[in-house]
């Protein structure tokens, strides 16, 4: 007698995770190559030019990171020459670590979040800045790489191998050399990735900010004896930024060491302004208030000494320079047509012709990020409101993988948008990168998560709607930035 032979059962969750995986392979890589075929070799910016303008010489300093200079000479030596391979590097490390994250997520049973968030990634502005061969989007894309290597694990609950855990360490430490300010968001990411433990609240915050303090204290000695960069003195901007915030906007204005007759004539040139501090770095406008303030070799009292006296004198104008800068920062209260938003459409014109030249696709990409940006949508202030809101949310969420890789995200977010209140000098939207990606990461990761308090999300996201319809009606009211 014959028993039936019965077919097995067809894995349908099986078959599904694949079809996922690859759908999202194939939109990631299709991102990634595009960026390589429209913008090939890399819009080089101003600052770009100036670091290869040190590779080239051999002579470094730290006003830009000393990290990437470094490592383009690396590239360098081994016969590969201009911006194309930083190109290829950062777009593989950003849209290799999206596909890896947004795997991980289908894997774990959310591919709707995944496929989401490949698609995410497409905003203009986040898409735009890929190309740009920044200091900014390497510290992105070093830091996608890194949250990607654990998400890969930590979401199938599985222990983070010895040379994973090293590469997120080497990606890390770069991300936290790249900028002034890197290690607000490095810091609290490395701690919330690493789980943290069963530490409370007032430890963490402690340990937090114990740890930001060393990252800051280290940045010096690595760039100048480790990397070998000569000082610049980068650091007088800030001083230098809130002396003049603090002139302009206290009862009786005085500059220390500028004399008055100069102060009045740089107000009646409009030489300060809440958007940066640029116009005093500028010889032919007005950086002889900028050279008198910084220079402490004639005699005049150091510079520190006096940023430190004027803000204990003047603290009201010290915090609504402050206040003016983060609005003119996070794009809030201002016109629809703020600058230095969109990746230019072709690189800085150099001596050594690197960078992309200006074509048809490149100028559409600045444009589409531009009308983007004049809107609240391109906002940095409704973007931070988001990433409040989540985490808030998933800090009362139960502990599951992707919660704990969300709010650890959320956190680095948070904390470095709101850095710029105290140590911004500048208003480029290219500083909110990381606020733009990893906000959309902690999404993801929040919309995979069970049990989201959705009281929280519904409070989060009705705040966040009217700083919207405040930021939309700005833009439409506003017509010159506010001074």
């Amino acid at each position: 007698m014959h028993h039936a032979v019965w077919p097995k059962p067809i894995n349908m969750s099986g078959n599904r995770d694949r079809f996922v995986t690859a759908v999202i392979a194939a939109m990631t890589g299709a991102a990634a190559a595009a960026g390589l075929a429209f913008a090939w070799p890399g819009v080089a910016l101003y600052d770009t030019i100036i670091q290869y303008g040190q590779v080239t010489s051999g002579r470094y300093d730290d006003w830009h990171p000393p990290i990437m200079a470094r490592t383009w000479a690396g590239i360098e030596a081994v016969g590969l020459h201009g911006t194309g391979p930083l190109l290829a590097l950062q777009l593989t490390l950003f849209w290799g670590g999206i596909a890896l994250i947004a795997s991980a997520l289908a894997k774990a049973r959310a591919p709707r979040s995944g496929m989401a968030l490949s698609l995410a990634m497409l905003f203009p502005p986040v898409f735009d800045w890929t190309v740009a061969i920044d200091k900014d989007m390497q510290l992105v894309a070093t830091m996608v790489a890194a949250t990607a290597i654990v998400a890969w694990f930590r979401l199938a609950r599985r222990p983070i191998p010895r040379w994973g855990l090293a590469t997120v360490a080497v990606f890390l430490v770069y991300a936290a050399l790249t900028r002034a300010n890197a290690a607000f968001a490095v810091v609290p990411l490395a701690w919330g990735l690493c789980g943290w433990g069963a530490s409370r609240f007032v430890v963490r915050s402690a340990i937090l900010l114990g740890t930001t303090l060393v990252v800051l204290a280290a940045l010096p000695p690595i760039n100048h004896r480790l990397l070998g960069a000569s000082a610049s003195h980068v650091e007088r901007t800030l001083p230098l930024f809130d002396l003049v915030g603090i002139a302009h906007y206290a009862p009786l204005p005085t500059v220390p060491e500028v004399p008055t007759a100069l102060w009045r004539a740089g107000e009646r040139n409009h030489c300060y302004t809440p958007f940066f501090w640029d116009p005093f770095g500028n010889p032919a406008t007005c950086g002889q208030i900028g050279d008198i303030l910084t220079n402490d070799d004639d005699g005049h009292t150091p510079l520190f000494h006096n940023w430190l006296r004027e803000i204990a004198r003047h603290p009201l104008a010290y915090a609504e320079h402050r206040v003016m800068h983060l609005n003119s920062n996070l794009r809030f209260l201002v016109p629809a047509d703020e600058p230095s938003a969109a990746v230019p459409s072709g690189s800085q014109p150099n001596p050594w012709h690197i960078g992309a030249t200006a074509n048809a696709t490149t100028s559409a990409m600045e444009a589409a990020t531009k009308a983007i940006c004049r809107t609240p949508l391109g906002a940095p202030i409704a973007w931070l409101a988001v990433a409040f809101t989540l985490w808030w949310a998933l800090a009362g969420t139960a502990r599951q993988p992707a919660r704990d890789i969300g709010l650890a995200i959320a956190v680095s977010v948070c904390l470095m948008a709101t850095s710029f209140a105290v140590v911004s000098i500048a208003s480029d939207l290219r500083y909110h990168l990381w606020l733009f990606v990893g906000t959309l990461l902690a999404a993801a990761m929040s919309a995979a998560c069970t049990d989201v308090p959705r009281e929280r999300l519904a409070i989060g996201g009705s705040v966040t709607l009217i700083i919207l319809i405040i930021t939309g009606s700005a833009r439409l009211m506003l017509t010159v930035l506010p001074t």
